[in-house]
């Protein structure tokens, strides 16, 4: 028991501390490089970016074979007299229709449909063939019920050929 305590430094054990801490310096000094390379990284990523931009922007081609300039394909859409304006000017250079005001549109569009759908009115006048109010078809259909093919058809029995003649 004596050599135990010879070898102690002090006397008391349960005092102790462990002696290959870090210091607070080395602490303080990682921090720091970890912010500089921080720094160093961003400067790098924003660089490369940047430069990718105006790579791309010199080397981009125009979108469409159609289109012969920048100054005809503006995205500016003047409003002029109204859709036959557009509808010219965008003709001429051979681009697609472009929409003003889709809601406009797309609530013209739901009435012409609420319209075909509760009045009567031809689909091929020259074949006879007519549309009627949705309500209506429903009431004709509950009166006279949907329209069956026949089993085994008349058709079929009508068009049927005879039985070729037997060979002699």
């Amino acid at each position: 028991m004596a050599n135990e305590d010879v070898n102690h430094e002090h006397g008391n054990p349960s005092v102790e501390f462990e002696r290959e801490d870090l210091s607070p310096k080395a602490i303080f000094g990682f921090m720091i490089g970890l912010a500089v390379t921080g720094v160093v990284i961003y400067f790098i990523i924003t660089g490369m970016y940047t430069y990718l931009d105006k790579y791309e922007r010199e080397q981009a081609s125009t979108s469409s074979p159609l289109v012969t300039s920048k100054a005809v394909m503006d995205r500016h859409i003047p409003y002029g007299p109204g859709e036959d304006y557009v509808h010219q000017r965008f003709s001429e250079n051979g681009a697609p229709m472009l929409e003003i005001d889709e809601r406009t549109q797309f609530h013209d569009y739901l009435m012409k449909q609420e319209q075909e759908l509760n009045s009567y009115g031809w689909v091929d006048e020259k074949s006879g063939v007519a549309h009627i109010p949705i309500e209506r078809a429903m009431q004709l259909i509950v009166q006279r019920g949907l329209p069956v093919k026949p089993e085994g058809g008349a058709e079929q029995k009508a068009g049927a050929a005879k039985p070729a003649p037997a060979k002699q």
